[in-house]
């Protein structure tokens, strides 16, 4: 069993060891098919104390995943609680609260198998705990074919958390080497060389050609298998042929009802075909099912399928995956879309998107459905679309939708899918289909919603605030207000109360953009006394807050919020805010001079397909951060200059405008875009906008405009006054780098100049402090400094080796106490160093500290 396997062994138990010790964590078994890796753990497990609790649960291979399968199969080892949450709740976080309570009430392992086969809410809960464990003696141990995951598989995730998290660790099992088979093969009369060769040194593969060897050794493994059904009766073939279109396993309640006969269970356990688990009768392994479908009798499958059904139906609680996998096996076209739609729900109430949309299309996909229950699909799977962020699919499914209820005459449904298209829509870049879409949500239902049809009027009044919202990020904040009271009227009528919400989250960013601060306490007062499953309501109210909070320059604020409601964003499976937010923190760390930290998140969103509205800044961002580098936005700023007018919206536009400017500044070179964008200066509403209009202001003046700006933001405005050195130490206490050395170059001053290069060499910005250098020079300045050095910007307050350490750690939140134990030092040590820190960097908090070492260089 462990040939070769001895160290990836002693991993696994030092990762249990720590688990033992409190420090808990996760291990992810990879490889191949056949590569020995379910047989490696359940090595491992023989070899545990006793007294450590065991759960295993697998996935199945359903061609569409049963939500949290795993967890269900391990029901009855939880409390009462759990598995009535697990019967009952329609809300993942409640299920995965509850099952990490149970399983941290005791020292607990637990495998998942096959999870390459998983469901998003499984890969989600292993996410879960995995980042809770690491204070319990809780230890995780997952088991995959990586061979088998591609770039898009839902699995990808989790191995992408697994190589940050400093708890979990990913561990592959190679193939066997020729000296392993060699010691395999022994005495026996085969060629350790060929059957190296022929295998590739799978492990199944090897072993399986070994024990089926009967004078010589079969070539494929699909005969060593089928060598076992030999002197098999019908009842045990029936049997095999009926695990081939079970999904994983068949339950022992099914037994019976099925036809299984005793005999045959004890003729396939004599042949090693088949084994039992804690989920029922499985194929051995499942190289087993392959051989045993590729000899199953043409035309069978219907049947045996059929019989699956039959089965599922006369035992309690069917599962709708379940049945929606046998009924598309059987051809049922009515049971796949009745099931089909059932799993979709189930999975959309477990937090998984993905595979609720794969049901959803099935249940489509059969064709000949009622219209109003094929409407009603339809607007699921738009929703669906649009949570996993695939824009184009959702507004597509919703205007088939709306084509079958405008047919229906179905006047509240009708306004319902222009509201949810105008959502859609402007997510995906198209604001002037948006306002479309809302205006006719309204113009349906407006004037004919009486009081006794709450449902019409409640419409109605998500439809004005949905305008409202619409006329915020247009910066119309005057039409907002007036479009508000409409929609707080009807909600006082309606008794709705997400509408009441809807409307109060929008007049507190009304307020806060018009000035009134203490209206963001309001603000989140809402948002942290909501429900703890919070909707897309109370996720668009985080998101425009953390939004407001950058464009704004609550930075601090900005950086507590975002910590927070990013992990929230992960948890609630809400990726389109998630990834929103994402580019609201590339642009925070743009602004405090984390460069790359700004770069990383830009990526994230840019690597992969992203609603357009979180690309903005992202794009801008990766434009910019190659300007001050190298001198060359790489194309970036046209790419994000279209994307901006395609929202038309002053807050996203101006920003680029403020970069094209840049760019003329840094380059000497003409843009044809520079009358549009002193036109958005001239044009664009002040309220709201004093931070992004200033920035704009201040490029433009830097370029020999003369400037004009109305309001501003308080730097700005010192800045355009001539009072440079107070812009700068303004722009500093903000911890705005990069704005500060710009306002000190300004200044004409020779000290503050140095300053200024200072600050530029170690934020990286290359292009922008050779500029600088350049201009020095040209107007006579005899003492320019040189670029700093590479080992001097990495460290350029002094710090010892040691103290780098202390830090990077002190980047981790770790307490002194437990910097101390990583380090090996004594808790007074560690106050030391801290100390130290703090005085070198000089500032006063540890966060802040971490900060300064980023803005520096010290911290990547």
């Amino acid at each position: 069993m462990l040939t070769e396997r001895e160290h990836e062994f002693g991993e696994l138990e030092t990762r249990a060891a720590d688990a033992r010790a409190g420090r808990g964590g996760a291990m992810l078994v990879c490889g191949e098919s056949g590569g020995g890796k379910t047989s490696f753990v359940e090595s491992f497990i023989r070899e545990l104390d006793a007294e450590v609790r065991v759960l295993w649960g697998a996935c199945d291979p359903l061609s569409t995943p049963r939500p949290l399968g795993p967890l269900h199969d391990l029901a009855d080892q939880f409390d009462p609680t759990t598995q009535l949450l697990l019967r009952n709740s329609d809300q993942p976080f409640d299920i995965f609260a509850a099952v990490f309570d149970d399983l941290r009430a005791e020292p607990t392992i637990v495998v998942l198998d096959d999870l390459h086969w998983a469901d998003q809410a499984t890969i989600d809960l292993f996410r879960f705990l995995l980042r809770r464990a690491p204070q319990t003696n809780l230890f995780l141990i997952g088991i995959a074919r990586d061979d088998e995951v591609g770039v898009t598989h839902p699995l990808r995730g989790l191995l992408g958390d697994v190589a940050r998290s400093p708890h979990a660790r990913s561990l592959t099992l190679p193939p066997l080497s020729l000296h392993a088979v060699t010691r395999l093969v022994g005495d026996r009369s085969v060629d350790p060389a060929w059957l190296h060769r022929v295998t590739g040194g799978n492990a199944f593969f090897v072993c399986e050609m070994l024990d089926h060897r009967t004078g010589e050794l079969p070539t494929t493994v699909r005969d060593a298998i089928l060598a076992r059904t030999a002197g098999l009766d019908s009842a045990s073939w029936d049997l095999l042929n009926l695990l081939t279109c079970a999904p994983g396993a068949i339950a022992d309640h099914l037994l019976a009802d099925l036809g299984v006969t005793m005999s045959a269970l004890r003729a396939l356990d004599d042949a090693k075909l088949i084994r039992r688990n804690d989920r029922g009768v499985a194929f051995r392994h499942d190289l087993c099912r392959l051989a045993i479908t590729s000899v199953i009798p043409p035309g069978a499958e219907p049947e045996l399928h059929r019989r699956f059904i039959n089965a599922h139906h006369a035992s309690s609680n069917p599962d709708p995956a379940v049945i929606t996998h046998h009924a598309l096996g059987a051809g049922n076209r009515s049971l796949i879309t009745q099931a089909a739609t059932d799993a979709g729900r189930a999975a959309a109430r477990t937090g998984a998107h993905t595979q609720a949309t794969e049901f959803f299309r099935i249940a489509l996909d059969q064709g000949g459905i009622q219209h109003h229950i094929e409407a009603e699909v339809l607007e699921l799977l738009a929703a669906e679309y649009y949570l996993t962020d695939r824009l184009d699919d959702a507004i597509d499914a919703c205007r088939r939708a709306m084509v079958l209820r405008e047919a229906m005459r179905a006047d509240t449904a009708v306004s319902a899918n222009h509201h949810a298209l105008a959502v859609y829509e402007w997510y995906n870049a198209n604001r002037a289909v948006a306002e479309e879409h809302v205006a006719a949500a309204i113009a349906g239902l407006d004037g004919n919603s009486g009081p006794d049809e709450p449902t019409k009027l409640a419409q109605l009044g998500h439809a004005f605030a949905l305008q409202a919202f619409l006329a915020v990020q247009s910066s119309r904040l005057d039409t907002a207000a007036q479009l508000l009271e409409r929609a707080g009227e009807i909600a006082a009528k309606a008794g709705d109360p997400t509408l009441v919400v809807r409307v109060e989250l929008i007049l507190g960013f009304c307020a806060i953009l018009s000035g009134r601060q203490v209206a963001r306490n309001g603000l989140l007062e809402i948002l942290t006394g909501g429900p703890r499953h919070i909707d897309e309501i109370y996720s668009s109210g985080y998101t425009n807050l953390t939004y407001f909070d950058v464009e704004q320059r609550r930075l601090d604020a900005a950086t507590d919020l975002l910590d927070v409601s990013i992990p929230l964003m992960v948890e609630h499976d809400l990726p389109v805010c998630h990834v929103v937010q994402l580019g609201s923190r590339s642009r925070l760390k743009l602004l405090v001079g984390d460069w790359s930290g700004a770069l990383a998140d830009s990526d994230l969103v840019l690597g992969k397909r992203s609603a357009p509205l979180a690309r903005t800044w992202p794009l801008l961002i990766r434009a910019l951060v190659s300007l001050r580098r190298i001198g060359d936005d790489l194309g970036g700023l046209d790419e994000a200059w279209h994307l901006a007018w395609r929202f038309g919206e002053p807050v996203r536009l101006i920003p680029v405008a403020s970069a094209i400017v840049e760019k003329t500044w840094l380059t000497g070179m003409a843009d044809d875009r520079l009358d549009q964008c002193r036109s958005l200066l001239d044009s664009s509403p002040a309220v709201g906008l004093e931070w992004t209009r200033g920035d704009l202001a201040m490029w433009l003046y830097r370029i020999g405009d003369c400037v004009e700006p109305g309001s501003v933001a308080p730097p700005y405005r010192l800045l355009l006054d001539g009072q440079h050195q107070a812009a700068g130490e303004s722009f500093e206490k903000l911890s705005t780098p990069y704005d500060a050395a710009h306002a000190f170059v300004d200044s004409g001053d020779a000290a503050l100049a140095r300053r200024a290069l200072d600050i530029l060499d170690r934020l990286g910005a290359d292009a922008v402090a050779a500029k600088v250098r350049y201009d020095l020079r040209a107007r006579g300045a005899t003492a320019v400094p040189a670029p700093r050095r590479a080992t001097t910007l990495a460290n350029p307050a002094g710090l010892t080796t040691r103290q780098i350490e202390v830090l990077r750690l002190l980047e981790s939140g770790l307490t002194n106490a437990e910097l101390a134990e990583q380090l090996y030092l004594s808790v007074k040590t560690v106050d030391h160093h801290v100390s130290a820190i703090l005085n070198k960097l000089q500032v006063t908090g540890r966060r802040e500290a971490v900060r300064r070492a980023r803005e520096t260089g010290i911290l990547q």
